[in-house]
């Protein structure tokens, strides 16, 4: 593994799910640094059409890189989904869409790039777009935060194993971003509000502040199977720790 870092410029960087959101600012900070991102998704304007959770689908779209662009020695996993509701009333088929896109999908796109560097002999940089509710549990996102949770640590695993083959993986836990998937989220009335005063850094998050994270963490040479929250601080709010806070002040204030 090179000392100096991890040169994107001139590699092929798939991006999943990267039409839109934090898939869409990713390709744009891998194009900034010269990188040659091709976006994998299911919708139209994909530069590969491509069903992640589809193992013959994804087998398909590495052949298609190769014979149009170069083989992929980048890989940012955004592809993802949403499903939540009351675990007493879900329907398995929430269940188990989440993990096919969010779980599955990772793990068929990660093992497909993976099979490709080995291959050819480079190095390579995987990271996964997981979320910050991988690691906190809100009530109503069992099959997002189970999903995500399975991504984040397939991440630590993978780093574990491909490690001797000069690839590293890492992932990052973007906390509340403003992107089309959480539209219904953000009409909630509050809901900026309540999370630029629970969030240290005192806003929401937009796909750029996790674009700069997943690109950054991918060019760092001696880093690998780690699990980095982009999130402006939230994750390091608690019910319990604004309640302690909150009674500090009145007793120092007394």
């Amino acid at each position: 593994m090179a000392q100096d870092g991890f040169e994107l410029a001139g590699r092929v960087a798939i991006v999943t799910g990267g039409t839109t959101g934090i898939g869409a600012a990713v390709v744009e900070r891998l194009r900034e640094v010269g990188a040659t991102p091709v976006v994998w998704d299911i919708v139209a304007g994909a530069d590969v059409v491509c069903d992640v959770s589809d193992p013959a689908a994804v087998t398909r779209a590495v052949h298609e890189t190769q014979e149009r662009f170069a083989p992929p020695t980048a890989l940012v996993a955004c592809a993802g989904v949403l499903g939540n509701g009351s675990i007493l009333d879900l329907d398995v088929g929430v269940w188990e869409k989440s993990f096919a896109v969010n779980a599955r999908g990772v793990f068929l796109c990660l093992q497909a790039v993976a099979r490709e560097i080995v291959r050819t002999g480079d190095e390579g940089s995987i990271v996964v777009i997981g979320s910050v509710n991988g690691a906190v549990a809100d009530p109503s996102t069992s099959p997002y935060s189970s999903s995500k949770a399975a991504a984040m640590h397939l991440a630590r695993v993978a780093a574990r194993e491909l490690g001797e083959h000069g690839i590293r993986v890492n992932a990052i836990g973007p906390g509340p971003t403003d992107t089309p998937m959480m539209a219904d989220t953000k009409s909630i009335a509050g809901y900026r509000e309540e999370i630029a005063n629970q969030t240290p850094l005192g806003r929401i998050g937009v796909p750029r502040d996790i674009a700069l994270a997943a690109v950054g963490v991918m060019q760092m040479g001696w880093v690998t199977g780690q699990v980095f929250m982009a999130d402006g601080g939230s994750s390091l709010a608690t019910a319990r720790g604004a309640t302690i806070g909150a009674r500090a002040r009145q007793i120092h204030s007394a």
